[in-house]
């Protein structure tokens, strides 16, 4: 299966309702939902030859698409890089097991700076037991308490920066925030983690002006996307519910569609977002 994917908003919106309509069996109600969020915004999933139809029939209405196969490289087939040194012609950046991996800026293709949470959401029902004088009176003292029920609802949510350099090779480097060591910023090092993300964003950009280079993840990052397996789970148990979200599926599936966009020349560097 392929996920369809927009790469540009619709110059408009009625002329691509009609189109998801038509060419992908939605009704209007769900396709004005697939097309409000900010692009690159997932559209449809279909089998190849059917996403292939929708981005053409999508072009002729005006809407920039592509589509990409569901299964997008994931983290795991990523570069993970425990360190960097950011020289003149490249940058170098070294795992936590040592391996290394080169890159000259000349061959550095996309740079994406995102953010990723992982969300977890309980909610319970709780049953207590409190003093009631009135009950207590009007039953002589036999009735001392009255029953009160409860819901009572918790969140926390983790949350990482990171910054994805891709490679005219293939190569897929992640620099993540928590697993990060920043000394390779030398003077510009900053005090804090997140500081120190965006330093290292604007060198990137400053050493590699002709990539593509984009922030809009921070934004989207925080949303899980329809059609990514994986991203929400939920567990039932009597009157107790436990909700987990994790982005990281939907972050890997919009970092593909804008490495893919950017090949296919449908993004330019010069349009990209400033950091």
């Amino acid at each position: 299966m392929q996920l369809v994917a927009s790469v540009s908003q619709p110059r408009d919106i009625e002329v691509a309702v009609a189109t998801l309509v038509t060419a992908a069996g939605m009704t209007a109600a769900e396709a004005r939902m697939r097309l409000a969020p900010e692009a690159p915004a997932l559209l449809a999933r279909l089998p190849p030859d059917r996403a292939a139809a929708l981005v053409e029939a999508l072009g002729r209405a005006g809407l920039v698409a592509l589509a990409v196969d569901e299964g997008v490289p994931a983290e795991s087939e990523r570069f993970k890089a425990r360190s960097f040194i950011l020289d003149d012609g490249e940058a170098r950046f070294t795992a936590r097991s040592g391996a290394t991996l080169t890159l000259p800026w000349d061959a550095v293709r996309v740079v994406l700076r995102g953010l990723r949470t992982a969300r977890t959401t309980t909610e319970h029902t709780e049953t207590t037991r409190k003093l009631s004088v009135g009950r207590a009176v009007l039953t002589g003292g036999l009735v001392m308490t009255r029953k009160t029920t409860s819901t009572v609802h918790g969140s926390h949510e983790d949350t990482e920066h990171f910054i994805l350099v891709h490679g005219d090779g293939g190569e897929r480097v992640i620099l993540a925030e928590e697993t990060l060591e920043f000394s390779g910023l030398g003077p510009l090092l900053q005090p804090a983690r997140t500081a120190n993300m965006g330093m290292l964003a604007q060198e990137l950009k400053r050493r590699a002006p002709r990539a593509f280079h984009d922030d809009r993840l921070v934004r989207l990052g925080r949303r899980a996307l329809p059609f990514v397996l994986g991203g929400e789970h939920t567990v039932r148990s009597g009157d107790a519910e436990l909700r987990r979200t994790d982005t990281r599926g939907s972050v890997d599936v919009l970092a593909e569609v804008l490495d893919r966009a950017v090949r296919a020349g449908l993004l330019m560097p010069p349009e990209a977002t400033p950091l």
